[in-house]
């Protein structure tokens, strides 16, 4: 393999590629989308919403600043993506009519698809499954209120919440506060089932639950992993950035089973003459590892930074604790183990090595393909430690990111909204309680 190329795969493996997938991710069908949302009857509203100076409603990334509407915090141009005009447009959709719920059974609705269900509407009121009835019924505010008061009179460690980040950090806040103050540490929330092994592994190897890495660190890489992410479609902001690190020279290795065209090449409408029609290369070098086998995968990484001398000894001695047994266990582990567990051949493996070991600024990223594995905390323990042999955490342009979605899922944890609540925090919350809080440990979602 040619490692000093601008592409490393010309012609990448599109095992699952057929004669519906496009040439490239994003470009015109976004413009026609676009075009299909905003030019419609809701296109005023949507325009409305758009322009305004605000935060994404879809990944909760500054749009606004002091220009509003499609310039972002750090003065960039056309940065609205498809997913906040789907976002918005689903807000904006009229309220949902109670004749649904009355003709469709519980078993019916279950059968639509996400695409359905969104399209039926908003709801604007509360309802209820009653034991026994396989249809939901509308209820008042007031029975709500009851029911709520009825469960909140149970022992305290029988009371537990459940929240999102599409919740502000205020309501957050006096969220877990009013179970905190009712006794109750039960406070579960959407990121126990996203990136939990995320900030289990961080926080466990660097004393951080989230990401090391600020966006001006990220255009400073010239070399970017990003593992288990979908980000042409699910974090396609994040796409102007790899463009722009490829457009400079940089390697991007894209690590997923299956072969997202996105990840490949992808058309931006922030480059309407260099990249929305004729798309913009992403993946240098694109693996495809069996699912849950990215531990396998990096310990392979490791193994081959070792044998081609591209370990950094110096920065393991002077930075880090117990490195020596990880780097033997990587020296010792065969190579016939670590292609037949992670389904990727030796070259490829030595050809993420090489350009890992030789760039100068490496960013790690990784979403849920890596997190949503009995293993995770493994996976992430082993993408640290790649990071860490080669020397790239605690430098400008390089570290560890672990790629969310909105960005209130880590600020529900600052908050309070966790089981594992900091001291500070709690001392803090026994002061304005007048009283200490709740010794039982509290249930966290799984």
């Amino acid at each position: 393999m040619d490692t000093n190329s601008q592409n490393i795969q010309p012609v990448p493996p599109f095992s699952e590629k057929n004669e519906e997938t496009p040439d490239i991710g994003g470009g015109l069908p976004v413009i026609e989308f676009w075009a299909e949302h905003t030019l419609s009857p809701e296109g005023p509203k949507l325009w409305k919403t758009l322009l305004h100076k605000s935060a994404c409603l879809s990944c909760s990334w500054g749009t606004g600043g002091q220009k509003g509407g499609f310039t972002n915090e750090d003065g960039e141009k056309l940065q609205r993506c498809m997913k906040s005009v789907e976002a918005i447009s689903a807000e904006i959709k009229p309220a949902i009519s109670t004749q649904v719920f009355k003709q469709q059974s519980i078993s019916q609705l279950q059968q639509l698809t996400s695409m359905e269900c969104d399209r039926l509407g908003r709801l604007s009121f509360p309802m209820i499954l009653r034991a026994g009835t396989s249809h939901y019924d509308r209820i008042s505010w007031q029975e709500v209120y009851d029911i709520a008061a009825d469960a909140f009179r149970k022992t305290p460690e029988r009371v537990a919440s459940y929240s999102s980040g599409r919740s502000s950090n205020e309501a957050a806040f006096l969220l877990q506060l009013m179970m905190r103050a009712m006794g109750s540490n039960n406070l579960a929330d959407c990121s126990d089932l996203c990136h939990a092994p995320s900030t289990t592994g961080l926080n466990e190897m660097f004393g951080t639950r989230t990401s090391v890495v600020s966006l001006e660190n990220l255009k400073q890489a010239d070399c970017v992993v990003l593992a288990g992410a979908n980000s042409s479609y699910n974090h396609p902001r994040l796409m102007n950035e790899l463009i722009k690190i490829r457009d400079k020279g940089g390697k991007i290795i894209v690590i997923n089973p299956v072969m997202e065209i996105g990840l490949v090449k992808f058309g931006s409408p922030a480059f309407p003459v260099k990249s929305l029609i004729p798309g913009s290369d992403i993946s240098s070098l694109y693996l495809q590892p069996i699912p849950g086998s990215d531990t396998a995968l990096f310990v392979g990484i490791q193994k081959s930074v070792i044998e081609q001398g591209l370990l950094d000894e110096a920065y393991l001695q002077a930075h880090t604790e117990g490195w020596e047994a990880v780097v033997q266990h990587a020296r010792e582990t065969d190579w016939e183990t670590i292609t037949k567990t992670c389904g990727v051949s030796q070259a490829e493996i030595e050809a993420a090595a090489t350009l890992i070991g030789s760039s100068k600024r490496v960013v790690f990223g990784w979403a849920m393909g890596i997190t949503q594995h009995g293993n995770g905390v493994d996976n992430v323990f082993s993408l640290a430690n790649t990071a860490l042999m080669t020397g790239n955490l605690g430098k400008e342009g390089a570290g560890l990111m672990p790629v969310r979605g909105h960005s209130n899922v880590q600020g529900f944890g600052s908050m309070g909204v966790t089981v594992e609540l900091k001291k500070e925090i709690q001392h803090t919350l026994e002061q304005l309680l007048g009283r200490p809080l709740s010794a039982v440990k509290g249930y966290n979602t799984r």
